[in-house]
């Protein structure tokens, strides 16, 4: 099976911008075993844009999938916890509700993986299969950014309920690899 990094498609330029929002949700609680300390349901203020275009995956500065991804989440993974997250734009009433799903983290970076030159971005990604299992989607582990990742299975079940602004980057997969660090 296929595996890729998901993240938003960046030919979206008018997709939401968030503002003040380093207050509300710690990052660091956006994991099995933390998010209990995020609300059920936050309003998160966006930058006002009359043009602004709600697309079905924000990966920055977390990941947040719309209703539909997040259903196809759920049909994938139905144990996965979530968080409900209201985009709103004050100026021009616009408003839109997305998931903040709270993943696994899996340390499955494997021997092969490339970085930049200060380590802070992934280039090449490869990963073991073997403590990914049948996970479809997840969070590397132990990154200083965050790198979601997911099965083409899924990928492709939210592309055919007509999914927007999704980008991915291919990733290698192997067999037992130690970790890269």
């Amino acid at each position: 099976m296929n595996y890729f990094l998901l993240h938003s498609d960046p030919r979206y330029v008018d997709s939401p911008e968030f503002l003040n929002w380093s207050g509300k949700i710690d990052p660091r609680n956006i994991r099995p075993g933390c998010s209990h300390k995020i609300s059920r349901r936050q309003i998160l203020n966006i930058r006002p844009n009359p043009h602004v275009v709600f697309i079905d995956a924000i990966s920055s500065p977390f990941l947040l999938l719309s209703k539909k991804c997040m259903e196809v989440v759920t049909l994938y993974e139905p144990q996965i916890i979530s968080k409900q997250i209201i985009l709103l734009d004050m100026e021009t009433p616009q408003r839109e509700t997305y998931y903040l799903p709270i993943l696994k983290q899996i340390p499955c970076l494997a021997t092969g993986s490339e970085w930049n030159l200060d380590k802070s971005v992934l280039v090449k990604g490869v990963i073991n299969l073997e403590p990914v299992g049948d996970t479809s989607i997840f969070q590397l582990a132990d990154m200083k950014s965050t790198y979601t990742v997911i099965r083409m299975d899924i990928l492709e079940s939210m592309l055919k309920r007509g999914a927007r602004g999704i980008g991915i980057t291919p990733l290698q997969t192997v067999k037992g690899e130690n970790k890269d660090g």
